[in-house]
């Protein structure tokens, strides 16, 4: 008789089971490896595109420093320029006098009124300081003033008495400051 064993029939199918669960190991094992090889090459290659467009911007950026400076350089000296013309504005706004308003005040002066300063400010008023023999003539000076057409408003600011004693003769006069607004 022959025997039989049934032992090594369970024991070969549990063996054939154990290679197909390895193989489906190896499988799967083998099939993670070249995903992650794949993911780690493309986070390789996304890392090296990174790193070439840096140095290229690195580059870029070398290339155009000189064309910042040159920039940041110009806009100062735009600032300063349009710091010097507004100087410039003001000092002429206050040094220019239009000969048509000289000409103006010259033509309805008296001929006892002397004019001995006067002054121009940012807002368009002009500042007249003078003396003169009697207070008619300043009365006179400012009405004509007002009648020329080359002010909007004319303000008799001051009038003062002067009064000089002198051995020779004991002249007075007075002393004036008109307020002009220029049109």
């Amino acid at each position: 008789m022959k025997d039989i064993n049934l032992l090594s029939l369970n024991d070969q199918k549990n063996e054939r089971e154990f290679m197909a669960i390895g193989k489906l190991m190896v499988i799967v094992f083998a099939a993670i490896l070249l995903v992650s090889l794949i993911g780690y090459g493309t986070l390789d290659l996304i890392q090296w595109k990174y790193t070439a467009e840096e140095v290229a911007i690195e580059q870029r950026i070398r290339i155009a420093s000189p064309i910042v400076l040159v920039k940041k350089d110009l806009q100062v000296k735009q600032e300063k320029v349009k710091q010097l013309s507004g100087i410039i504005d003001t000092m002429d706004a206050n040094t220019t006098l239009n000969t048509r308003i000289t000409d103006g005040i010259a033509g309805v002066m008296p001929d006892n009124i002397f004019l001995l300063n006067y002054a121009v400010d940012k807002s368009g008023k002009l500042n007249l300081l003078g003396k003169s023999k009697d207070m008619d003539s300043i009365a006179y000076f400012v009405a004509k003033l007002k009648g020329t057409g080359l002010f909007s408003d004319v303000y008799l600011s001051n009038i003062s008495s002067n009064t000089s004693d002198s051995s020779n003769s004991g002249s007075s006069g007075y002393n004036f400051s008109a307020l002009l607004k220029l049109k």
